[in-house]
């Protein structure tokens, strides 16, 4: 007690709030007349009224158009976004117009009146003629094969961020908020959703007429329409109809879903204070199309592998459709009800719904240990953010046709989140969620920025929270927050802090400086959260045989270096630290290892004092740092011994844990088990692999002989050592599948074949006729998957495929190759050559996104050399010191 009344003294005193931070300016807040866009603000849309007639055969739409108006001021011009349309019979109150101009490179159409219209409400009128899409943008057909070999097609939209307009003629910018009545004529046999319930529905002949209720005000991205042969199940809970929505005899696969979806609309209507709104809320399993799902208001679709659930599926199945429900329902909030003002703000919608997934997600499943798991995602994040060359999570974009640009995952998800949840944590939860539902209330129905969060967070009694968010919200990287420490003759320690920007390369070159939300821990004493504000500031903390964490939980967003004493007591006090304490110096360590700025001793040392205790994602941690070395060391004079080294580190746990599964243990563990075997497996550990081809006989000879999830740890054991009869049956298997999750589990697991002459087989079989059309966004992982082991390969497969690799991913396409290929690659080709190849196949605006791309790709480059050299003198010195 007497060492914590004295921290809380000594910090209290060490850290006040500056001038600097009291005085800032104050976040800009959301303005309709100042928000950015293209589109005049002058002539506001109120309700569109919007009837389509698609032609699926002919991959045309065929539709009519009336809107409400607002004229501001007298005008005589409106202009709105198109694209691919040829419109007729435009009228504004029942009047021809003078002129109509429609500009496919700059999708606007502009509509010049034959005189002024005078302020206040009118009604434009127009047909229209439209193209379906076969790319996952405006309204697409989507084919697919079922199960049984039938070819059939369903047609769908994704709109986010830009792609409304392809659909029909509207104002696509999020700021113009207005009511949609939708009604669509497709053919009779087809079932039809949208965002509101069903209206009316008249059938003549062989087509059917269906119109949907109005929908609340909302952006234009968040219309949706799906039509085809599907069913689906229900539900009624609390005064809201849910539905999982799939092809015809898939349905079933939605139960999980279903369920999901009414524990976590309850739980999200208590947190944000505000009910949800609409009366049903459909969940709509699009067989491929696109990756993962998009947040339409009432209508969300998904992939049907993030929403449905078969006898073949994993927990890490079943885990990953609870957290993207989470996530997509998360968005009916942040995003729907209050929509970002414009695409620099993006991250209002997409960090929020990212960490109130992970906040869900923990609460309703507390034995998956999420918050540990997205450990994982949080330092994706920070290894990206580590480069000179990153971008703030407020990022401007200069028009909405750069918009997709800003869906950078690193950042504008899992960095924001994990900002989040730092700010969170150094407010208190209640707090924080009492200025959620003050922002939700203030806000509802309308736009915002940053600003207007920050507002509600301080009204609730976060202080100067809008001045710590904005320095985190504003400007690229994070702190390093170094520690020195001084005993005094009674062993009381004193620390002294410091912060620079945290860089990969250039360490000490970076500049920023943030007020950091430290939580500190004393030995195994509860966190205190504090905030360091300063270049640099001295304390009193605790005593010099105790360990010490300035990041505890692991919730904060920097990297903290302890000089070496207290480095040596935290190693030495290793085992008694609280699971999330130890994950967070596992991270910290190996990313100084990756900056210079720490040996590879320090890290190792510290994964050897893990001995056998059983985390996951520490495990998890230990096992990529071990995985990256030997990956570098392949093909190097010291690569058996580390091999060897790493299955000595990591074998008493695993024996320990064993093959089979026991009744008491959590997901985790049961992770874990699988993880350490599939390593061991890879780094060439014969029992392991003796054990995995034992295994795969049986299952060759019966499908139920290794459970669901058992299944990829084995067969990509088998795959890494197989022989061309094993790879024979392993394609056999693949090929016998029962359904897209088995699909993507086998085929995967034949990529992982280290034999060159099988490598080339796998490769033609990444591009045949065997993936159906709706996995065909698998292909481009598979290639991924391919260049683990055969770089050169992958990258001429690539390269001689990239337009059919990278159609699947539209309109994501550009960006992937600009910034995530040379991760991909870099070890292919020389990276001159790869940059100047990019180069030539990525437009102007995305030379900053391939230019992250390429600092990626040449610290792995550095990286390789500087763990070869690193580990070959450690093992040395082992070596040495045994002798």
């Amino acid at each position: 007690m007497r060492t914590r009344g004295v921290l809380w003294l000594a910090l209290a005193l060490a850290f006040p709030v500056t001038s600097a931070l009291a005085q800032a300016v104050a976040p800009p807040r959301f303005e309709f007349a100042k928000a950015p866009g293209r589109l005049p603000k002058n002539v506001v849309p109120l309700q569109y009224t919007v009837a389509l007639t698609p032609n699926a055969a002919e991959r045309t739409v065929a539709g009519t158009v009336s809107v409400t108006l607002s004229f501001k001021t007298a005008s005589a011009t409106i202009q709105f976004n198109s694209l691919n349309q040829t419109l007729s019979k435009v009228l504004l109150d029942g009047k021809p117009v003078k002129a109509v101009v429609s500009d496919d490179k700059a999708q606007l159409t502009t509509v010049t009146l034959a005189r002024p219209a005078a302020p206040g409400a009118h009604t434009l009128s127009f047909s229209y003629v439209g193209k379906i899409e076969k790319e996952p943008r405006g309204l697409f057909l989507q084919e697919y094969v079922t199960p049984a070999g039938v070819k059939d097609a369903v047609l769908t939209t994704q709109f986010e961020a830009t792609d409304a307009r392809r659909m029909f003629p509207c104002w696509d910018e999020p700021a113009f908020r207005a009511v949609f009545k939708l009604s669509v004529t497709v053919p009779a046999r087809w079932a039809v959703y949208s965002n509101m319930p069903e209206a009316a529905r008249s059938v003549h002949g062989e087509l059917a007429t269906t119109s949907f209720a109005p929908t609340p005000k909302m952006p234009s991205y968040l219309v949706e329409f799906t039509g085809g042969n599907l069913a689906h199940i229900s539900a009624q809970s609390d005064g809201t109809v849910f539905r999982v929505v799939a092809v015809q005899g898939q349905e079933q696969g939605g139960k999980q879903a279903l369920a999901n979806a009414q524990q976590i609309l309850a739980d999200y209507n208590d947190y944000f204070g505000v009910r949800y709104p609409l009366p049903k809320l459909d969940s709509i399993a699009i067989p491929g199309g696109f990756g993962g799902a998009m947040e339409n208001w009432g209508a969300i679709t998904y992939n049907d592998q993030a929403l449905l659930i078969t006898p073949s599926s994993t927990m890490g199945n079943r885990q990953n459709v609870y957290s993207i429900q989470a996530h997509e329902m998360a968005h009916q909030w942040f995003g729907d009800l209050v929509t970002m003002g414009w695409w620099d703000e993006l991250w209002l919608n997409e960090s929020f719904a990212s960490w109130m997934a992970a906040r869900q997600t923990d609460l309703r499943n507390p034995s998956w240990h999420w918050w540990e798991h997205q450990d994982e995602s949080k330092e994706g994040a920070m290894r990206a953010d580590s480069r000179a060359t990153s971008h703030a999570i407020v990022q401007h974009v200069t028009n909405e046709l750069e918009a997709a640009n800003a869906f950078d995952p690193a950042i504008t998800y899992n960095k924001g989140q994990a900002v989040l949840r730092m700010l969170e944590a150094y407010m208190g939860a209640d707090t924080f969620r009492n200025g959620i539902r003050g922002y939700m209330k203030t806000h509802a129905y309308s736009n915002t920025l940053g600003g207007d969060l920050w507002k509600a967070l301080d009204a609730a009694g976060g202080g100067e929270i809008s001045q710590i968010a904005v320095a985190w919200t504003s400007q690229p990287g994070y702190p390093l927050v170094s520690v020195s420490t001084a005993c005094d003759p009674f062993g009381n320690r004193t620390i002294s802090l410091s912060q620079q920007r945290f860089l990969l390369q250039g360490l000490g070159s970076g500049k920023g400086r943030w007020p950091v939300p430290l939580q500190v821990r004393i030995g195994t004493g509860a966190a205190t959260p504090l905030l360091f504000n300063g270049d640099q500031q001295s304390l009193a903390a605790g005593n010099c045989d105790e360990p010490l964490s300035v990041n505890a939980g692991a919730v904060g967003y920097y990297r903290v270096a302890y000089d070496s004493a207290t480095l040596g007591q935290n190693i030495r006090s290793f085992g008694t630290l609280p699971e999330a304490d130890r994950i967070a110096l596992l991270d910290d360590q190996w990313a100084l290892v990756g900056a210079g700025a720490q040996p590879l001793s320090n890290y190792l040392a510290l994964a050897s004092a893990m001995g056998a205790t059983p985390n996951q994602r520490a495990w998890e941690q230990i096992t990529g740092a071990l995985d990256t070395i030997e990956t570098a060391e392949r093909g190097t004079p010291g690569h058996a011994a580390f091999a060897a080294y790493a299955r000595a580190l990591v074998k008493p746990l695993s024996a320990k844990l064993g093959w089979e599964a026991r009744p008491d243990e959590t997901p985790g563990m049961q992770k874990l088990r699988r993880a350490l075997l599939t390593d061991l497996g890879r780094w060439g550990d014969p029992d392991v692999i003796a054990g995995a081809r034992q295994r795969f006989a049986a299952f060759v000879a019966d499908r139920k002989a290794i459970a669901a999830d058992d299944q990829a740890m084995v067969l990509e054991t088998v795959a890494a050592n197989a022989t061309a009869a094993e790879f024979e049956q392993l394609h056999a298997v693949a090929k016998s599948a029962g359904n897209e999750t088995e699909m993507r589990r086998y085929y995967a697991a034949l990529m992982r074949v280290r034999d060159p002459a099988l490598a080339k087989q796998a490769a033609a079989i990444a591009l045949s006729d065997e993936i159906p059309k709706q996995a065909d966004m698998v292909r481009m992982t598979l290639v991924d998957v391919l260049s683990d082991e055969h770089p050169q390969l992958a990258w001429s497969v690539f390269a001689q495929n990239t337009e059919r690799l990278m159609a699947p991913h539209q309109p994501f396409g550009p960006m992937i190759l600009a910034q995530y290929s040379p991760e991909i690659f870099w070890r292919a080709l020389p990276l001159d050559e790869l940059e100047t190849w990019i180069k030539g196949r990525v437009p102007a605006d995305l030379l900053p996104n391939l230019g992250r791309g390429m600092e990626a790709a040449r610290f792995k480059l550095a990286e390789k050399a500087m763990l070869v050299r690193s580990a070959d003198a450690y093992l040395g010195s082992m070596v040495a010191r045994n002798d």
